[in-house]
């Protein structure tokens, strides 16, 4: 699963330079409801968000979960399923129903790392079956079928960071310099989660990686001359016209569609702040691109991370990942931590500079 990828954008950030090397650690906060849509997408693959976990060979007997609700509890994540099980014979080429059950699976699952740290997994530490009165089931073939066969299955439930590596290299390397790609792979190679825990609103895991950091080199870099500027903004053109056409694709529901028009202004915003960055000097304390951050990102994180929560499995995670690593980036540039990171006109324009040339040697 691509859980990983734009945390691309806080590991480039710090891979300029050859001072110490050191672990920087971001937080990744993961609502349930985010969860909820990467287990759907896992497992819940039938007709109508379902999962047919066990059948026999005749189609007279079945287990079917379906409504996966997810909350943290002491701990652990609670994952509440309809169940819908029958068993049955077949009689004269005719399934006779024996047994008919339907009701709640509540499992307890402890998210745990494995000692690469590369992992994440939930294993399964208590099951617990209710029917609709709320009397706990006692058919002790389906009690066997939901510990043997259910539980092992919610269980697959997995985050691995192996899985994301090559496409985080893939993604960074048009924005890092040359000299700085073998950084970039001992970078992203050093990835590892390095700590988890549940609370009642997400899963709150701690990302690690290894960077040389220093001081942002904050001397002036020159505008993008004429055809800089051109090949920029086809560069802008061709995104903006990708995000906005996928801002208008998002599943969103209830307030949040009407946010749509939020993004699409904020998208505009960035575009006129980043052109007026690239092309025009500025007075001090007066950067466009700083200015847009201040700004913009206080309104806009809070929306995208609801956005997040609405989005299919994988798509949500990317999102969350980026606003985290970017809400990570953001407090500690602002502070004046030692970085190799200038949110601001200056580092714009190394990140354009970088991107074109990228580009110029693929055509």
């Amino acid at each position: 699963m691509p859980l990983i990828r734009p945390l691309c954008i806080a590991v480039g950030l710090l891979l300029s330079g050859t001072s110490l090397a050191r672990e920087i650690n971001v937080p990744v906060p993961m609502d349930y409801r985010l969860i909820r849509n990467v287990l759907i997408t896992q497992l819940f693959t039938g007709p109508g968000q379902t999962a047919r976990l066990w059948k026999d060979g005749k189609d007279c007997s079945f287990l079917d979960l379906s409504n996966p609700q997810i909350a943290g509890e002491n701990g652990q994540v609670k994952i509440d399923n309809n169940v819908q099980a029958q068993f049955g014979a077949k009689m004269g080429g005719k399934c006779m129903t024996l047994v008919k059950w339907s009701g709640i699976l509540e499992t307890f699952q402890k998210p745990t790392l494995d000692k690469s740290g590369n992992v994440l997994s939930f294993p399964v530490t208590s099951t617990n079956a209710f029917d609709s009165n709320g009397q706990k089931l006692n058919i002790n073939q389906l009690q066997d079928l939901l510990q043997q066969v259910v539980a092992p299955r919610l269980a697959d439930l997995k985050i691995d960071l192996n899985d994301s590596r090559d496409d985080i290299i893939k993604t960074l390397l048009p924005y890092v310099p040359v000299e700085d790609s073998e950084q970039l792979h001992d970078s992203v190679n050093s990835l590892r989660f390095n700590s988890v825990k549940v609370d009642s609103k997400a899963i709150v895991l701690s990302l690690g990686f290894i960077a040389n950091v220093k001081p942002a080199n904050t001397a002036p870099v020159a505008t993008l001359n004429a055809s800089e500027l051109q090949q920029w903004q086809t560069i802008w053109q061709n995104w903006q016209t990708s995000l906005d056409k996928s801002i208008d694709q998002l599943p969103l529901s209830g307030d949040l569609a009407e946010n749509r028009d939020t993004l699409h202004a904020v998208l505009q915003k960035a575009g006129l702040a980043f052109e007026q960055g690239l092309s025009s000097d500025h007075a001090e304390g007066n950067d466009p691109v700083r200015l847009f951050i201040n700004e913009s990102w206080d309104e806009l994180a809070p929306l995208l991370r609801a956005v997040s929560k609405q989005l299919p499995g994988a798509e949500g995670l990317r999102y969350l990942t980026l606003i985290a690593a970017t809400d990570l980036m953001y407090e500690l540039e602002s502070i004046g931590s030692p970085f190799g990171l200038e949110i601001s006109a200056n580092g714009l324009r190394k990140i354009a500079r970088s991107y074109i040339s990228h580009q110029t040697g693929q055509s």
